[in-house]
């Protein structure tokens, strides 16, 4: 990729379609989306809206049918090594332990192994993995396997990490823990972050931005600013009036498009 200007989002979509070969129905339509560096962005809706098929544009896993993608300014035209992606699964290789599961992005960049097993070993401690380095996904939590996946993720400091669901799987405490913890790296990264959730929750605690998503075909029906400062802290949001109003509004477009508008 050339150069960045220094006025370019990280992530921007114009008037994007995209409708699977076969299919009659497109998955997104029209859709148009900015997000700006180092910026964390959620984005809710229905499912089936196609939430996950921006993550896939984003990657350059998908191309578009209509509009166009653009990474730092740059068309995505092929897979989008620039970008990590953190599916909802861990999507651990079971035959690699902890160690090597982490520094396989710098494996495959070729970092020197010294330099290699110094990241390793900075980011197993820094997701509470020290003493798990030679255990195998297997041998491992969720939680514990989630960690691996977001260390593998964020040690090679890309320049966007794409999360689809990072959290949907886990019990109730594991969660609130690992949005904590992900809080807590992104503001040692400050990196740019886009993700993907049903929980509104969890969009309000992370995000700087929520984009809420029509239902299928989707589109863009609002972003809506979070008015938290940072750093943050997810127990100390529940006192905040704030934090209500947000979240009712949230609650009121998404039951709209999921047309529960007589729902509590």
């Amino acid at each position: 990729m050339t150069t960045t200007a220094p006025d370019a989002d990280a992530l921007r979509l114009d008037n994007v379609t995209l409708e699977f070969a076969g299919s009659h129905r497109p998955a997104i339509t029209d859709v148009s989306l900015r997000v700006a560096r180092r910026k964390l962005v959620a984005i809710i809706g229905p499912s089936g809206c196609g939430k996950s098929t921006i993550l896939n544009l984003a990657a350059g896993l998908l191309a578009p049918t209509e509009g166009e993608v653009c990474f730092d300014g740059e068309p995505v035209t092929a897979l989008n090594s620039s970008a990590a992606y953190v599916t909802q699964q861990a999507n651990l290789l079971p035959w690699l332990s902890v160690q090597a599961n982490i520094g396989l992005a710098l494996k495959f960049r070729k970092v020197p192994k010294d330099e290699r097993d110094d990241r390793i070993a900075h980011w197993t401690k820094v997701v509470g993995l020290t003493g798990f380095e030679n255990h195998y996904p297997r041998e491992l939590s969720g939680g514990m396997q989630k960690r691996v996946s977001i260390a593998r993720a964020l040690i090679y400091d890309p320049s966007i990490v794409l999360m689809d669901e990072p959290f949907g799987p886990l019990d109730a405490i594991t969660r609130l823990r690992l949005q904590q913890d992900l809080l807590d790296l992104w503001e040692e990264q400050r990196g740019t972050l886009v993700f993907v959730t049903h929980d509104l929750n969890e969009a309000i605690y992370l995000a700087d931005e929520v984009v809420v998503m029509s239902k299928g075909p989707g589109t863009v029906r609002r972003v809506l600013p979070v008015p938290f400062a940072r750093p943050r802290d997810i127990g100390s949001l529940f006192e905040s009036p704030e934090f209500s109003d947000l979240y009712n509004d949230l609650w009121s477009l998404f039951k709209a498009e999921l047309d529960l508008t007589g729902a509590a």
